[in-house]
């Protein structure tokens, strides 16, 4: 049964079978993500992290909407964290290059595919 009026439909049990037995599982490889699984990895945690797309990095990689470091300018208060190294392994590996408004990089959404 559900909610008043709501309609439902009934599957039937089934076998599926278990690809890998971990701790953590974290859904879409965005900035988000890639900073979830390397904090719960870090934290000792075996992970597995799941992307739709053929590669991680979400709309970085997948359509090239960049969404890590647009905003930084002179007084801006930053924690720094996973962010900031994603963006500075980018640059080091030649997937990123400084953003002429801010003070960030721009990331190159090939580039970073190999990064994320």
């Amino acid at each position: 049964m559900g909610t008043p009026g709501t309609r439902t439909v009934t599957e039937p049990a089934r076998e599926v079978p278990v690809v890998a037995e971990v701790d953590v599982v974290v859904v879409g490889s965005g900035p988000g993500g890639l900073a979830a699984a390397l904090a719960a990895a870090r934290a000792g945690a075996d992970v597995a992290l799941v992307e739709r797309f053929g590669c991680f990095g979400g709309n970085i990689t997948a359509v090239g909407v960049e969404g890590l470091a647009w905003y930084r300018h002179e007084r801006t208060v930053e924690a720094g964290g996973i962010a900031a190294e994603l963006e500075a392994r980018a640059a080091e590996m030649g997937a990123a290059v400084p953003e002429s408004q801010s003070l960030s990089y721009e990331l190159d959404s090939e580039g970073f595919k190999v990064v994320a």
